[in-house]
């Protein structure tokens, strides 16, 4: 890879580069040609290669081979999670309970199965610091939840919620618990073995991976339906020629990850500490949306509010004049009429501060040298932004 175009690309929570070691599993799968289900000679390596990228993508997480489902992705995952509970209630539809932070495959779904077969829903929002507060779910709860469906970490801010005693509630009134740890799987130790989740969703493009290919953890299959129906794979639960190619490089990505995940974690929460600190320090009036500490938040995620700027202008700023790869919000939500971030609003920002607000969110290919060339192209933008509005500044800044 070009080191120095990835340099300049602080957007990893949309999507993460594909690493080398990715790229060279893969090229040789692309003469795996015969279709896995097939029964014949030329079929046995195709067959191999999904019994092992299953191991390895259960390694990640410390699940079983047997409850890992290959998806398209984590929309998919959401989808098979809440729609296969949902769907068997559908004669008697009774309450989901979601957050108004999550994943717009999430929010979607679960609007869809209000609208269309009569369930009910109580969004939780979020408090000031970004996550959860447990109390809060645990007085949501009624006789007729069906479904808590919630995200590990959020993709805007990089909050970690509070799963562990979520999944202590779930266990405790028998109620399916789904996760959405799209942005945490890779970035942090997963183990479930330590966690009641029922279902929980990944996507190898968020490490490292390559894109259109994730997985789904089921803990029981008798316990949800089957999304997509035909051919008989993936146990009959979800039916489709496999993306064996894929499947090879999400395999090579979570071998990666288990290698390297603490060194990872490491030099992303060092250049977060460094970029918190240089924008302290500079000239400029930041506020960081959500939590930093490294116990409540991702280590490569930060949401900056910039007092007198709006954040696509910045945005834009960034990329066309330095080359600078930034987010002002979900990448899934990018081809709708734009709006205002829902996860900062929930988190209860003024108008102001979610027009201003900015993400930036890193990887292991990013340098403490890299943040600091990112923080002064950054800081002045954000000055030649307040002087087209007319703000002035004083010779020291």
């Amino acid at each position: 890879m070009n080191q120095q175009h990835l340099a300049v690309y602080f957007d990893y929570n949309a999507t993460t580069p594909i690493s080398n070691a990715v790229i060279e599993a893969m090229a040789p799968a692309l003469h795996l040609f015969a279709n896995p289900s097939s029964n014949n000679s030329y079929s046995i390596k195709s067959k191999q290669v999904i019994v092992e990228a299953r191991e390895s993508i259960a390694q990640l997480i410390n699940a079983q081979t047997q409850q890992m489902f290959f998806t398209s992705g984590g929309s998919e995952a959401n989808n098979w999670a809440i729609k296969g509970v949902l769907f068997k209630h559908i004669l008697q539809p009774g309450h989901i309970i979601t957050t108004s932070i999550e994943h717009a495959s999430v929010l979607d779904t679960v609007k869809y199965c209000v609208e269309h077969f009569g369930f009910e829903v109580t969004y939780l929002k979020a408090n000031a610091k970004g996550y959860i507060e447990v109390d809060e779910l645990n007085a949501a709860i009624r006789s007729d939840t069906q479904l808590i469906t919630m995200m590990y970490a959020n993709n805007e801010t990089g909050v970690i919620q509070p799963i562990v005693q979520v999944a202590a509630l779930a266990e405790q009134y028998d109620i399916p618990f789904h996760v959405d740890a799209v942005q945490i799987v890779g970035k942090r130790q997963i183990d479930l073995t330590q966690l009641n989740i029922d279902y929980l969703s990944l996507s190898a493009h968020n490490f490292y991976g390559p894109k259109g290919v994730g997985c789904l953890y089921i803990k029981d299959i008798k316990s949800i339906s089957p999304l997509i129906h035909g051919g008989g794979q993936e146990l009959s639960m979800r039916s489709g020629t496999e993306n064996f190619v894929s499947l090879i490089g999400m395999a090579k990505a979570a071998q990666e990850a288990m290698q390297d995940i603490e060194s990872w974690d490491k030099n992303n929460w060092n250049c977060k500490q460094h970029m918190i600190s240089l924008l302290e320090r500079a000239p400029i009036e930041v506020s960081f949306n959500g939590s930093t500490d490294y116990d409540k938040a991702l280590s490569n995620t930060l949401n900056i509010s910039v007092a007198g700027v709006r954040g696509e202008a910045l945005a834009t700023r960034l990329e066309v004049l330095h080359g600078y790869i930034i987010s002002i919000g979900s990448a899934c939500s990018n081809n709708k009429v734009k709006q205002h971030s829902h996860v900062l609003l929930s988190m209860g920002l003024t108008e102001e501060a979610v027009q201003s607000a900015v993400r930036v969110s890193f990887g292991h290919f990013i340098s403490i040298g890299d943040v600091e060339g990112f923080v002064a192209k950054f800081v002045n933008e954000v000055k030649a932004l307040h002087r087209i509005s007319g703000r002035e500044y004083g010779p020291s800044n």
